[in-house]
This record gives structure tokens, C-alpha cells and sequence, in this order.
């Protein structure tokens, strides 16, 4: 646990790892002939094992499966030891109910949301002959922040990521915004610190005469020379490397991204909205005639945000199209979405192709019916600290401060406007766009591709 979270020991520790024991570990013994008891880890690892045929020895016999005994007494507690599994995990979500989300790792947030539907999950093998293993971290998934994340976070949110679900990417997205803003501050959540042999770590921790590839006396080595010329040739190999994997996989064309903005930050849209509501009102600051110019020409206005209401087809392939919007000649006030552009490049659509076939065959076997049509909000128009953020013209506006949004353009503007004139410029609006089901959709059938 993190030590944000102390686990409540008890004295007590496991007779078959040595681990300390939680309080959770005392919930429903699992063997009722002698109360032997022992931690949950050692519970799921022996249920695990249980689920296996025949293993091969050292010696290249096959010997028979582990049983569900106890191993104090060898009574059965084959039907007992998955309610203990699961009363425990109950009482751990319980405990972590009342710690934020941002205290706890990522196997704690696995344990904060479990559900009983969840079930028990068994360890993962690691035998080289149990096949293709799921694809359990998706480095492109993370815009980037991968090297700030421990390899449990990384499967924590690539499962998220690739779940299907939009409130799970929405809570994905919060993650990768939570570790960004860690590093803006100068804190590193989690760092992958290589081996201490390493030519990497021994290479950083030199003096910088040496890292150039210099020698004591100031000349430079063929070897160290041969050194950089490798290093730069893998470089390229790994840049060529997430190219083909670009084409071969493509991500959707607007991904989720939860921007945090202050409420200072609309000051001109409730500018805008007090001078629609009363047009005979003079401006609050005069503006000079360049700024006046530079607002005519982007249709922006001096708004941090502009809205456009807008209705999803239904389709996965939306996910990979970005929607371009402008005004129609004589009507400047109510931008529209004009057309939608795809990816251009011909393996790309290919690839895309082959992801929404996979989604076409699952409803044909499952007997799904498509999704239906539905409203949504995308972003018109879009400057200041929001941009800076990250959020593009065409996004779709989906949750806003953590609730699933639902309305229209309008409302959402009146919304902003309020937070301003409420709050003043002290108050904080979180933003989340694209955790749409198409982007989940399409993010959960790429995921199938290997």
C-alpha cells in the first residue's frame, strides 16, 4: 500500500508467505475443521494453482494438480475458499471508499472499484508455453507520459482504456491529466530506473566529458564514438518502429483529455453574454481595433471557448474522422459542422477498415442491434489556457466536472458563465472530451488487433 494508506496490521503474520496480515484477512477463515487461517494473497495464489491440469516437473515428468486442501489438516475447502476471496476484496473496497483517488497506486484503485460481478481474478501465468498473453500495456495509449508511470499503472489504464466503457475512459483520462500535472509541478509520480549495470545509468551518472563520448585526455574514443552511432541508429529504428505501428493500430482521431480550467478563464464569454443580452450596453474595456479584427477573423470573439451542437450517426468509424467547422456566408453567428475528414493516408485506411469490421462481426454473432443516433456538443472554437491544454476545434465535450454532460451548446455556455459569475475568477471547471462510446468502442476493437 501507499503511504497514504497504512494497512491496520495485527501482529500477525501469514504461516505460508510471512507477510503481515491485514484486517481483512481475519473475515471468514477459510478452513472451518481447525480455523487454520492465512492472507488472501496465499488464497488466490493456491485457487490459481488449483486451476491447473498437469504440470511438468524439473525432471520432465508430469505430476498431478494442486488440490484445495488446507494445508494444516488437508480438509477441503474447495467451497469455501472463493467467498473468502471475494468477503475480503469487499472489505478492502470498503476501507478505500474514503481515500482519494490521487493517494492510492493503481492495484489499489483496482481494489477501490471492485465489484462482486468482478469475480476472483487468478495470477497470470508466466510459462512460455501457455500461449499469447493479452495485450496488458498499450504505450501509445498515454500520450506520451509513459516514462512518469509504473508498470502497474500502465496495465491499470490500459485496461481502462480498452474496456469499451466511456465512464472508464473518462476515469483514464483523469489518471493521465492527475500524473501530467504532477510532473508540471516537478514531481515524478514513477520512475523506470534501469539496472545499475546498465551502459544507460552508467552512461547518465558520468561526468559530461565522458556521456560526449570524450576520454580523460580530451580525445575522442572510437569506441565511444561507435557507442553514439548506435544509440542514434536504434533511436531510429524505434521512431520507424511506432510509425508502422501507427498505420498498422491507428489510435481515433480525438482522444479523451480532462483539462482542469479556472473560471477566470471565461471572463469573455460572460463579457459576450451580458452584451447579446443588452446590445445598447457599452463594452466593459474598449478593445483596440487589431484585437477587434483578429476576433472577426477566427469567429472566436474574445470567447475562450465557443459550442456546436452536433448528432453522432451511431457509427465507430466517427472515432476516426475529426469534424470541420465554420460559418456559412451571411450567417457569421451560428457556426456548423461543414463535413468530416478521415485519415488520408491509404494503409491507415485500410487499417480502420479492419477495426470496424471486427466491431460489424461481434454485433452479427451477438445479434446486437446498432447504436443509436444521439445529440452531443463539440467544440467550436477554442483559445487561451484551454488550448494550451490541449482541447481541439471539433472535440466532443463529455463529462464536466465529473458528471456525464448531456445538454446543448447553450447550456453548456451558460454553464461557464456562471461558474464565472459565482465564483469569480477563484473557482476551477473540470473538462472532459471525446469518453464517447464511438472512442471507446473503437479504442476496445483496436485493442484486438495484434
Amino acid at each position: 500500500m501507499s503511504a497514504a494508506v497504512e494497512v491496520e496490521e495485527l501482529g500477525e503474520t501469514c504461516e505460508i508467505c510471512l507477510g503481515d496480515m491485514a484486517k481483512s484477512d481475519l473475515i471468514n477463515l477459510p478452513c472451518k475443521e481447525c480455523n487454520y487461517n492465512f492472507c488472501i494473497s496465499c488464497l488466490i495464489a493456491l485457487l490459481t494453482s488449483s486451476k491447473d491440469d498437469f504440470e511438468m516437473a524439473s525432471d520432465g515428468n508430469m505430476h498431478v494438480k494442486v488440490h484445495l486442501n488446507c494445508p494444516n489438516c488437508r480438509a477441503d475447502i474447495s467451497g469455501t475458499i472463493e467467498d473468502t476471496i471475494k468477503l475480503r476484496q469487499k472489505a478492502i473496497a470498503e476501507d478505500l471508499q474514503t481515500v482519494a483517488d490521487s493517494d492510492l497506486s493503481a492495484k489499489q484503485l483496482q481494489q477501490k472499484y471492485w465489484k462482486e460481478d468482478d469475480g476472483v481474478k487468478l495470477q497470470q501465468k508466466s510459462s512460455e508455453d501457455s500461449g499469447p498473453e493479452p495485450l496488458e500495456i498499450d504505450p501509445s495509449l498515454f500520450g506520451g507520459l509513459e516514462f512518469a508511470m509504473s508498470d502497474e499503472e500502465q496495465k491499470f489504464v490500459t485496461k481502462l482504456m480498452t474496456s469499451g466503457c466511456p465512464g472508464q475512459l473518462c476515469q483514464a483520462s483523469q489518471i493521465l491529466a492527475g500524473t501530467a500535472d504532477m510532473l508540471r509541478q516537478g514531481r515524478v509520480p514513477a520512475m523506470q530506473i534501469a539496472p545499475s549495470g546498465s551502459g544507460d545509468s552508467a552512461r547518465n551518472g558520468a561526468p559530461s566529458s565522458m556521456r560526449h563520448g570524450y576520454s580523460n585526455a580530451g580525445l575522442r574514443t572510437n569506441r565511444s564514438h561507435e557507442e553514439h552511432d548506435t544509440a542514434v541508429t536504434n533511436f531510429q529504428r524505434q521512431m520507424e518502429r511506432k510509425a508502422r505501428e501507427k498505420l498498422r493500430r491507428p489510435l481515433p482521431a480525438r482522444m479523451p483529455l480532462c483539462v482542469s480550467l479556472g473560471t477566470g478563464e471565461f471572463e469573455q464569454m460572460a463579457l459576450l453574454a451580458r452584451q447579446r443580452a443588452d446590445p445598447d450596453r457599452e463594452p466593459d474595456e474598449p478593445k483596440s481595433w487589431w484585437r477587434c479584427l483578429i476576433g472577426r477573423g477566427t469567429g472566436v470573439r474574445g470567447a475562450t471557448m465557443t459550442f456546436v451542437d452536433d448528432e453522432w450517426d451511431g457509427t465507430v468509424a466517427d472515432a476516426f474522422s475529426r469534424a470541420r467547422i465554420g460559418v456559412a456566408a451571411g450567417d457569421r453567428a451560428n457556426p456548423r459542422v461543414q463535413q468530416r475528414v478521415g485519415p488520408k493516408n491509404p494503409v491507415e485506411q485500410i487499417a480502420v477498415k479492419k477495426i470496424i469490421s471486427i466491431g460489424e462481426r461481434e454485433q452479427r454473432q451477438r445479434g446486437l442491434e446498432p447504436s443509436q443516433r444521439c445529440h452531443r456538443v463539440l467544440v467550436g472554437a477554442v483559445r487561451g489556457q484551454a488550448g494550451k491544454s490541449g482541447i481541439m476545434k471539433g472535440d466532443v465535450v463529455t463529462h464536466v466536472n465529473g458528471e456525464v454532460f448531456t445538454g446543448t451548446a447553450d447550456e453548456l455556455n451558460s454553464f461557464l458563465v456562471n461558474s464565472f459569475e459565482q465564483q469569480g475568477g477563484d473557482g476551477t471547471v473540470t473538462i472532459v472530451v471525446n469518453a464517447e462510446v464511438c472512442t471507446a468502442e473503437a479504442l476496445r476493437l483496436r485493442s484486438k488487433i495484434r
